[in-house]
């Protein structure tokens, strides 16, 4: 069984999460990303306003290509850290990031104002160990930023271990010793549907010819889709019991 799960290929796989390029080319394709995403547009919804108001020091953990990057403010000092084999299994890899074995974080206690990681705790198998490092490397009242999916494929296989609800968060950050922890639901289960409409006919696009064929002829149902995905976001529309995933607040 074990070996089957490990050599298993994913059934399709979305554009990578990238930064922008430079130019108006490259902010154009940020920008698609951030309207064709449903998932992307359900984090950014939350960390551009909480990046907008940090300053000092901020580290990016499980930072991949550092997509978000660009909307640090200039007042900041961006780390980027992630698992040494990144480049291995999810194919990320970026000069100034501080790679490590995946054990204690390289850095001493209380050395960054603000910590923030986005989509990585499912990826995590000892997920205690790496919220108590969270909390080690913050400032004393530091805060803290994540997400994570709830209603989300199957994904980095086989490096995809999790999914946690609100309650589980909740006692998970209680006993790794944060405090003032807000939990938020990314979409409804309205948005939910819309995602996997939009998911099912993207794999159908980027499949054989009759795939193809299929998919351009419920293009339509696709815009439709997307259009109610991103109002039931913003107006939480449908059951905030049954979302895309989570964003969650705490302080150190």
């Amino acid at each position: 069984m074990a070996s089957s799960v490990h050599t298993r290929k994913e059934s399709f796989v979305p554009p990578p999460n990238l930064p922008p390029e430079a130019g108006v080319v490259g902010k154009c394709r940020f920008a698609a990303r951030r309207i064709m995403d449903l998932m992307v547009a359900s984090v950014l919804r939350h960390l551009e306003p909480w990046l907008a108001g940090q300053n000092g020091s901020l580290l990016d953990v499980g930072c991949g290509a550092q997509p978000y990057r660009h909307m640090v403010p200039k007042v900041c000092h961006y780390q980027g850290l992630d698992w040494k084999e990144a480049d291995i299994h999810f194919n990320y890899s970026t000069e100034d990031t501080r790679y490590y074995s995946g054990a204690s974080f390289p850095f001493p206690d209380a050395a960054f104002d603000a910590l923030f990681h986005t989509e990585v705790l499912e990826h995590v198998y000892d997920f205690r160990f790496f919220l108590k490092e969270c909390k080690r490397v913050l400032k004393p009242g530091s805060s803290m930023f994540f997400t994570v999916p709830f209603q989300a494929r199957y994904h980095y296989i086989p490096h995809d271990y999790w999914r946690f609800t609100p309650s589980s968060l909740t006692r998970l950050l209680d006993e790794s010793g944060f405090k003032d922890v807000v939990i938020i639901s990314r979409g409804t289960d309205i948005t939910v549907a819309s995602y996997k409409i939009i998911s099912v006919i993207y794999r159908w696009i980027l499949g054989g010819p009759f795939g193809k064929l299929i998919g351009a002829a419920v293009s339509p149902i696709c815009v439709i889709a997307l259009l109610t995905g991103h109002i039931s976001i913003c107006w939480n529309l449908g059951s905030l019991d049954d979302c895309l995933g989570y964003v969650v607040t705490a302080r150190a």
